[in-house]
């Protein structure tokens, strides 16, 4: 079994994303699986040019030459794979949405109609790996998340995280040692979370809890948060 996390974090191995990703996919490999992170801010990946030549002359492969046919083979190849992205406006990374838009040769050019009457273009590959979904944001909160919950509870996705006080992942030495607890708890459940996923097929809702506990307050949390960013403007006065 093979699981792949696409990362679209421009920070690539210092993101918070990386900081979530990398327990699950511990917990995943414990289990027996082949484990994988991508960057794809290391990778060559072009903007789609929308001339539909993956689905006229070239049905099923793009156009572009660049990573992108590799990248689409390791997506095709794996079992499950993750998308993991900071929140950008509201949204998934320019990266990471890149990424997902270069997958037309995917499907079919043919429209189909949704038993819920919405429309669709039919797959053109038998196999699609089962996926999960990964977001977390530099604002304390839920509302972060408002426009990427429906987008992606729209995809049947195994797994969907959402964490807030994103940066709080990589707390300071002198940072309130309960912080450094609550996060090796959160971490234990995303290893617990890798685990399940490869050794049952899903995650247990107890488990899912673990991953959205509270890191820190509203409150305390921007009052960091600010003091931080005074200090650094200073340095630059």
């Amino acid at each position: 079994m093979k699981v792949t996390v696409f990362n679209g974090s421009p920070r690539g191995k210092r993101s918070n994303s990386h900081h979530i990703v990398e327990p699950l996919l511990e917990g995943a490999k414990e289990a027996g699986a082949e484990t994988e992170e991508v960057f794809l801010i290391e990778k060559d990946i072009k903007h789609c040019l929308g001339c539909f030549t993956c689905w006229e002359k070239t049905p099923g492969k793009c156009a572009i030459k660049d990573d992108m046919e590799e990248l689409i083979e390791l997506f095709l190849e794996s079992d499950y794979v993750g998308l993991a992205t900071p929140v950008y406006g509201m949204l998934m990374t320019a990266v990471l949405k890149n990424f997902t838009d270069r997958f037309l040769p995917l499907s079919m050019p043919h429209i189909e109609r949704s038993k819920d009457g919405g429309f669709y273009h039919e797959g053109r590959v038998r196999h699609m790996p089962r996926q999960f979904f990964i977001a977390n944001a530099g604002f304390p909160g839920e509302h972060n998340f408002d426009l990427l919950r429906p987008y992606i509870g729209m995809q049947n996705m195994v797994l969907e995280i959402y964490r807030d006080c994103g940066e709080a992942l990589q707390p300071e030495e002198d940072d309130d040692p309960a912080l450094f607890d609550k996060i090796e708890k959160f971490r234990a459940a995303l290893t617990t979370a890798g685990r399940e996923m490869v050794a049952n097929g899903e995650i247990s809702k107890e488990t899912v809890e673990k991953i959205h506990m509270p890191l820190m307050n509203d409150e305390e949390y921007m009052a960091q948060a600010n003091e931080y960013w005074d200090e650094q403007i200073e340095k630059t006065d």
